[in-house]
C-alpha cells in the first residue's frame, strides 16, 4: 500500500513538473506570434478604424472613425466592377482546376511508366514561383512582340492580332488561364490522395456487375470521395479570393480596372490612393469573406457527433424492423391464400 501511495505520488509530481517545467519553452514561440502576427493585426484594424492618410501616416494623431471606412467602400470607383471581376474570376478558375485536376487525378491513378512522367508534368507549375509564371505569360499575350501575337501573323489569320492585355476582357481571360494553370496540381494531388483512399474491390466489384466507366464514377468514386472534393473546393475558394502577384505583375489591376480583384483593391487604395483606412478596410472585409469560407468548410467537414450516430442507427433498424414486419406479413397472406 505504501510502494502503491509513493508510485502515484511520484506520479502526480512528475506530471505537475512536465506541465509547468515545458511552459519556458512555449515563451518564445508565443512571442514570436505575437509579434511577427497579434501587432500586424492590431495595427490593421486599428487603421481600418482609423482616418489614416499620407499626410498623418507617420504623424500619428489618427481620428477614429468608427465604421466610415467600411461605408465608404461602396462608393469607391471601380467597386462595383470589382466585385463582378471577383465573381467571374472565381467561378472561371475554380471550376476548370476542379474538372480537369480531378479528371487527371482519375485517368493517372493506374501505376505506369506514361502515367508516372504525366504525373511529372503535371505537377511541374508547382516547380515554378508565381512570378516566373506570370512572365511566362506576359511573354506570351502580350502585344506586338508576343508568342500568340507572332503565331496569328505567320499564320496569316490577321495582320492585327488582338492587344490581349490591354483589353478589360481578354485580360481577364489571360489571368483566369494563369490561376487555372496554377491551380490544376493542387487540385489533381488533393483528389488523387483520396482516391488512393478508396479500396480496389470497389472498382473491381463494379467492373464484374458491368458498370461503365462513367457510372463508376459517378455512382461509387464520386460519393466516396465527398470529403476530399469538399475540402478541394472550400480551399480553393479560399486560395482564389486571395490571389494577387501574378494578376499585380500581368496587369495591375486594369485595363480600366478591368482586372481589379480584392487584394489589388486594398492595395490600390493604401499604396497608390495613400488612403490606409479604406484599405485596411477592405483587407478586414476579405479577412471575414475568408473566414466565412473555413467556419462553413469546418461545418461540412464536422464529423457526426455519437447522438447524431446514434440517431441514424435507430433509424436504420426502425427500417431494418419495418421492412422484416412487412415481410412477414405478406407471406403469411400468401399462407392464408394457398390453404384450402
Amino acid at each position: 500500500m505504501a510502494r502503491a501511495a509513493t508510485t502515484r505520488g511520484r506520479r502526480k509530481g512528475r506530471s505537475k513538473f512536465t506541465k509547468t517545467g515545458a511552459l519556458p519553452f512555449l515563451i518564445p514561440g508565443v512571442c514570436y506570434v505575437l509579434f511577427m502576427f497579434g501587432y500586424p493585426i492590431f495595427e490593421v484594424v486599428r487603421i481600418a478604424f482609423s482616418r489614416v492618410n499620407f499626410n498623418n501616416f507617420t504623424t500619428g494623431g489618427w481620428k477614429f472613425a468608427g465604421f466610415a471606412n467600411f461605408r465608404e467602400l461602396p462608393n469607391l470607383p471601380g467597386w462595383n466592377l470589382m466585385i463582378r471581376n471577383s465573381g467571374v474570376f472565381l467561378v472561371g478558375s475554380i471550376v476548370p482546376q476542379f474538372i480537369i485536376g480531378g479528371l487527371l487525378a482519375v485517368v493517372l491513378r493506374e501505376t505506369s511508366r506514361i502515367r508516372r512522367m504525366a504525373r511529372s508534368l503535371v505537377l511541374l507549375p508547382w516547380l515554378f514561383p508565381a512570378v516566373a509564371t506570370a512572365t511566362v505569360f506576359v511573354w506570351m499575350f502580350q502585344s506586338p512582340e508576343g508568342l500568340f501575337d507572332s503565331i496569328i501573323k505567320t499564320l496569316g489569320i490577321t495582320n492585327n492580332p488582338p492587344y490581349f492585355l490591354d483589353q478589360p476582357t481578354d485580360a481577364l481571360v489571360v489571368i483566369i488561364l494563369c490561376n487555372i494553370w496554377i491551380g490544376i496540381p493542387f487540385n489533381y494531388l488533393v483528389i488523387q490522395s483520396g482516391l488512393q483512399a478508396i479500396a480496389r474491390e470497389m472498382h473491381e466489384s463494379a467492373l464484374i456487375d458491368g458498370a461503365s466507366w462513367l457510372k463508376e464514377l459517378l455512382r461509387i468514386t464520386v460519393p466516396l470521395l465527398k470529403e476530399t472534393l469538399i475540402t478541394v473546393l472550400m480551399i480553393g475558394i479560399m486560395g482564389t479570393l486571395n490571389v494577387f502577384a501574378f494578376v499585380w505583375i500581368l496587369t495591375q489591376g486594369g485595363p480600366a480596372n478591368g482586372t481589379m480583384l480584392p487584394g489589388l483593391f486594398a492595395y490600390q487604395q493604401a499604396f497608390v490612393n495613400f488612403d490606409y483606412g479604406t484599405g485596411a478596410a477592405m483587407i478586414l472585409v476579405i479577412v471575414a469573406v475568408l473566414l466565412v469560407v473555413a467556419v462553413a468548410y469546418v461545418l461540412i467537414t464536422k464529423p457526426p457527433s455519437d447522438r447524431r450516430l446514434r440517431r441514424r442507427r435507430e433509424r436504420a433498424d426502425a427500417a431494418r424492423n419495418g421492412n422484416q414486419a412487412g415481410r412477414g406479413v405478406v407471406q403469411s397472406n400468401v399462407t392464408v391464400e394457398v390453404q384450402p
